[in-house]
């Protein structure tokens, strides 16, 4: 599978290829190729990292990452935004590559089966006091 990664400078392209090429070897990652090469070349996934990490918002960094979104709209081609820190930026790239057809499992922790009335109670309310806080 062959697999293009883009972003604006300092949004953390490089690094997200190097994981993804440690994670799954048999990847072939490109990590910010030209755009020319986007449009004759074919890649099975375009990636564009997000500009979430911190210090990742000056205004060289909006105009790349403005300049590339649109660039590849003209160019008709498809991509996902990758956000996220560290490793939930891994696996939300790994859910991309490999989507999951089945739903995220149930928690199943105690709460849900102990059935103790004044132990949801507890668990609601203190809930309910963080959202109003």
């Amino acid at each position: 599978m062959r697999i293009a990664i883009l972003g604006a400078p300092g949004s953390g392209k490089t690094r997200l290829a190097q994981e993804l090429g440690l994670h799954l070897p048999q990847l072939q990652v490109s990590d910010d190729p030209p755009p020319a090469e986007l449009a004759t070349t074919h890649f099975d996934l375009i990636l564009l990292t997000g500009l979430d990490l911190p210090g990742c918002a000056s205004d060289v960094q909006r105009t790349a990452d403005t300049a590339l979104r649109a660039s590849l709209q003209q160019a008709g081609l498809a991509y996902g935004v990758i956000y996220g820190q560290g490793a939930q930026r891994l696996r939300q790239a790994l859910r991309l590559i490999t989507p999951q057809d089945e739903p995220p499992p149930r928690w199943t922790g105690l709460c849900e089966k102990c059935a103790d009335p004044d132990c949801e109670f507890r668990l609601f309310t203190g809930l309910s006091r963080l959202k109003a806080a």
